[in-house]
């Protein structure tokens, strides 16, 4: 382990119990180190779970997800960890190699040379964005998650929570969760089938590989919903303009479908919307000071 000669911290202690809970690493020494720091602006990278590359001793490399304390109330561990244990088993993210089902952390492997952190620069390119919509297809087609993700239900609690930090939201604030709620009624009223979804459009949660392959990071919101709010988050992180979302709406559905593309403008709202009261609230009560939750919120 990494101690080397001085007192470990209590997560590296926490790193190394997990660690020993892995059968492929528990049986040789394993060397680990933080594999990126917790950013959430400009990138978004090791916010909800600490990322940490494993080595073990004659053995391949693999990469240990563990939930930050911070975040707990905040995200659904257990879907997150069934989330990437369906990814690996369609092939839309990494490989999994143990999960605890319970607290959340997860073991995968490293992808190692040849991938590297997908930027808004990359997702320009279609054949990108094409493989990424393909890969959360892919995922979409896995066995059913025992969750609902329900990004209504999440802004909601989020705001419920707010309140009760007595958490002022902005001048608009009351607007926007007005929008929000006019916003779920007009999906309610038009329906739709549930199928497994990531609920993730960060473009740093997006790897790319050799020869363009692609694959999904971070499961932590994953759960059953409409399958058109995979392709409405990942839309909003990257097109500014409904032009720019048609040839993937028409990729997506094999069709032009208007109504499917409003219906990805109206979810990247709401996301947006989840997204921006869960930083509010992770920027009074986070301890990580350092994290620009307040930036990213606004």
């Amino acid at each position: 382990m990494t101690a080397l000669g001085r007192a470990r911290t209590d997560e590296e202690a926490a790193v190394e119990a997990l660690i020993a809970q892995v059968p492929q690493w528990a049986t040789s020494a394993s060397a680990y180190a933080q594999l990126c720091p917790d950013v959430v602006s400009p990138m978004h990278r090791g916010v909800a779970g600490a990322l940490w590359l494993v080595e073990p001793e004659g053995g391949a490399s693999g990469v240990l997800k563990v939930p930050r304390p911070d975040m707990d109330g905040l995200f659904d561990r257990a879907a997150g960890a069934t989330g990437a244990q369906l990814a690996g088993e369609t092939g839309a993210g990494p490989g999994i190699i143990w999960a605890d089902a319970d607290g959340g952390a997860v073991a995968m492997e490293h992808l190692g040379k040849g991938w590297r952190t997908a930027s808004l620069a990359d997702l320009q390119e279609a054949r990108v964005m094409k493989a990424a919509l393909d890969a959360a297809r892919a995922f979409q087609a896995g066995a059913a998650l025992p969750v609902r993700f329900d990004v209504f239900a999440e802004i909601r609690a989020l705001e419920t929570r707010l309140i009760a930090a007595n958490i002022a939201l902005p001048a608009d604030g009351w607007w926007m969760l007005e929008q929000g709620s006019a916003i779920e009624k007009a999906i309610a009223a038009a329906g739709h089938d549930l199928v497994p979804c990531r609920n993730d459009g960060v473009s740093s949660n997006i790897m790319i590989g050799p020869e363009g392959a692609v694959k999904l990071l971070d499961y932590d919101r994953a759960g059953m919903n409409d399958p058109a709010y995979d392709l409405a988050v990942l839309l909003t992180e990257v097109c500014a303009f409904a032009s720019e979302r048609e040839p993937y709406v028409e990729h997506w559905a094999g069709r032009a479908d208007t109504a499917l593309l409003n219906r990805t403008v109206v979810y990247g709202a709401a996301d947006d919307l989840m997204w921006a009261l869960w930083a509010m609230l992770s920027a009074e009560t986070s301890p990580r000071v350092h994290v620009e939750f307040r930036k990213y919120a606004e």
